[in-house]
C-alpha cells in the first residue's frame, strides 16, 4: 500500500485528476490540499510557486497507472506523481484500500 503524492498547478486540476483516479479505481481515497506555497532551486535561482496536493490512497501494483493517469490528464505539463510506502496501517483501513480500487 502506498500513498501517492501527486503536485498539481490548480485546485481544478487536482480535483479532476482526483475524481478520474476514483472514478477509474485507481485509488481508495483523496484528500487535497489547496494553495500550497512551493518552493524549489531553479540553478541559482529560489522559484516560488502555489500549487496544490493530492494524496491518495492506493496500492503499489496501481502506481504506474496512476502516473500515466496523470500525465494524460494534466493541463500545464507540471503535474509530479510520486509515491510513499505506509509502514503501518490499520487492518481496516487495509481491507477498505483492498476492496475499493481495481485487482
Amino acid at each position: 500500500m502506498i500513498l501517492a503524492y501527486i503536485i498539481s498547478s490548480s485546485a481544478e486540476e487536482a480535483e479532476q485528476i482526483a475524481m478520474n483516479l476514483l472514478e477509474k479505481k485507481l485509488v481508495y481515497s483523496v484528500n487535497i490540499i489547496p494553495a500550497t506555497r512551493s518552493f524549489r532551486r531553479d540553478g541559482d535561482q529560489i522559484v516560488k510557486q502555489e500549487r496544490t496536493i493530492v494524496l491518495a490512497k492506493t496500492k503499489s501494483i496501481l502506481y504506474q497507472q496512476i502516473e500515466d493517469e496523470v500525465d494524460t490528464l494534466q493541463q500545464t505539463g507540471t503535474a509530479i506523481v510520486f509515491s510513499m510506502p505506509f509502514v503501518q496501517m490499520s487492518k481496516k483501513l487495509f481491507e477498505q484500500i483492498q476492496s475499493n480500487t481495481m485487482d
